[in-house]
Parts: C-alpha cells; sequence; structure tokens
C-alpha cells in the first residue's frame, strides 16, 4: 500500500509516472525483507501453538501407552500365575486319579480273588458231594450183586432149611429194596 500512495505523490510533485529505482528510498528491500520474517513470526506463533497440541497430545497418547503397557504386564503376570495354579491343580488331579485307578484295580482285584475263591468252595463241595454219592452207589450196586450171588448160591445147594429160609427171605427183602433204590 505504501507503494501506491509514493506513486500518487511522485506522480503529483513531477507530473509524471515512472519507476523509482532508488531502491533505500522505496523501501522495497525492508519489504521484502520484512514481509517473510512477519510470516514466519505469524507462523511460528501458530506453529508453536500446532507443536506443543501435538506435543502434549503424543505425551499423552505415549502415557496412557505406558499405563496399558502396565496393565497388559500386571494382566500377563496374573495370568501368568493362574496357568501356574491350573497346572498345579491339574498335576494333583492326576494323581488323584492315578491313585483312584490302583484302588479300584485292587478293590476289583479283592473281589474277583473272593468270588474265585468262593466259586471254587462251592466246585470243591459239589465235586466231593458227587464223589459221595457215586461211591454210595458203587458199594450199593456192589451189596446188590454180592446178594444176589449169595441167593444163586444158595439155590444151587438146594439144602436150604429152616433157617436159611429166614436169612434168604431177609435177602430177597433187602434186594427188592436195594433194587427200588436203584
Amino acid at each position: 500500500m505504501e507503494i501506491l500512495s509514493q506513486a500518487q505523490i511522485l506522480l503529483a510533485n513531477q507530473g509524471e509516472f515512472g519507476i523509482n529505482t532508488d531502491l533505500f528510498d522505496t523501501n522495497i528491500i525492508n519489504q521484502i525483507i520484512l514481509i517473510p520474517i512477519v510470516l514466519y513470526a505469524y507462523s511460528a506463533v501458530g506453529i508453536d501453538t500446532t507443536l506443543e497440541g501435538r506435543r502434549n497430545a503424543i505425551i499423552t497418547r505415549v502415557e496412557d501407552a505406558e499405563k496399558r503397557l502396565v496393565q497388559a504386564t500386571d494382566r500377563l503376570r496374573e495370568t501368568k500365575k493362574q496357568l501356574s495354579q491350573a497346572y498345579l491343580i491339574f498335576e494333583e488331579i492326576q494323581k488323584e486319579t492315578k491313585i483312584t485307578k490302583i484302588d479300584l484295580l485292587n478293590t476289583d482285584y479283592t473281589e474277583t480273588k473272593t468270588e474265585l475263591v468262593r466259586r471254587f468252595t462251592i466246585a470243591t463241595k459239589t465235586l466231593k458231594n458227587r464223589e459221595r454219592l457215586i461211591l454210595l452207589e458203587i458199594k450199593e450196586n456192589i451189596a446188590f450183586l454180592v446178594l444176589k450171588q449169595v441167593v444163586a448160591n444158595l439155590k444151587s445147594n438146594k439144602q436150604l432149611d429152616a433157617e436159611n429160609s429166614i436169612i434168604n427171605a431177609y435177602m430177597q427183602e433187602s434186594i427188592k429194596m436195594l433194587s427200588k433204590a436203584n
């Protein structure tokens, strides 16, 4: 603006229009130097404010990140602690499972052994009973055969008297009873 006001003064004084080549008289150099300095100072104030705002925002974000890091580290430590406790519990459960398996196997072994002893005892008693019955049957058969032989011998001798007839009747009765038992 100053240049335009000077131009009017020049025109009024000299009556002609022209360019003043005296640089110091026209202050063009001063204005060229002053305009960038003013722009720089204005922008520096705005930049400082902007940079300060950015700096504060970055500091806030870094502090927030540090807080989150501390929280994450705490959670990680707590999670590791819980994991180690879970491993301890898991190991304890495994030990208890092994003990329970051993107890169950021992119980099954004892029950099976008891059952086998019981069955063996029953089988032994059954075999002894059958053996006794077979021996009794064999004795009866032998007695029956002996009595049959005696009767046959007595019939062949034909010397039966009254005493022999009583014995014969007793033997006949015994044979009939033995025959019915078989």
